[in-house]
């Protein structure tokens, strides 16, 4: 009996599960990302709910490479949001957002392409304390730095071949928690 449970535990390890290739992430309050690593097999379907379970938007994604794609979803009401990604042989990936938007944030960022591959981060440290940048590509991490100047930064970076152009983003951080991604507009 107790090899049937643990055949019945290693056969579900084995589920279709392709987490590694799909990220959702969110970029702003407002704004979701989702970036595909490796070339999708088939039509990928990305469905968004409300906090009803009502549909909000549906996209079917026919692409034969790997790709990053922007959601805005600021004409839609505050709330929470499900975002699912799936193809034929089922789920890929799913997360939650919340998009309210926060009152006074710890560390205030903006980042702004300047063509070029280059990117202008502009990040403002409102509570003095150690702030960690990390650039990604798609969902590749390409590049991590503290920042411990309480005034905060403004710095351009130029990204050598970026895998992703259109899906480079920074994550903002700060040791008590605080956490945003932003991504150029």
């Amino acid at each position: 009996m107790t090899m049937l449970f643990v055949a019945g535990i290693a056969s579900g390890a084995f589920a279709y599960n392709d987490e590694k290739t799909v990220e959702i992430r969110q970029t702003e309050p407002a704004k979701v990302m989702v970036a595909v690593a490796e070339a999708p097999q088939g039509t990928l379907t990305v469905k968004i709910t409300d906090a009803n379970n009502q549909l909000v938007l549906r996209d079917r994604i026919f692409k034969s490479e790997a790709f990053a794609k922007r959601y805005d979803l600021n004409a839609l009401p505050v709330g929470q949001y499900s975002i699912e990604v799936s193809d034929l042989n089922g789920t890929l990936r799913t997360a939650t957002v919340n998009t309210e938007v926060r009152t006074r944030p710890e560390v205030f960022s903006k980042v702004t392409a300047l063509g070029d591959n280059q990117y202008r981060l502009v990040v403002a440290n409102l509570k003095a304390q150690d702030v960690t940048v990390q650039i990604f590509d798609g969902d590749k991490l390409i590049h991590t730095e503290v920042v411990d100047n309480p005034q905060g930064l403004h710095k351009v970076y130029t990204i050598d071949r970026p895998g992703f152009p259109d899906a480079i983003s920074f994550k903002v951080s700060t040791a008590t928690g605080f956490s945003a991604y932003v991504a150029s507009k």
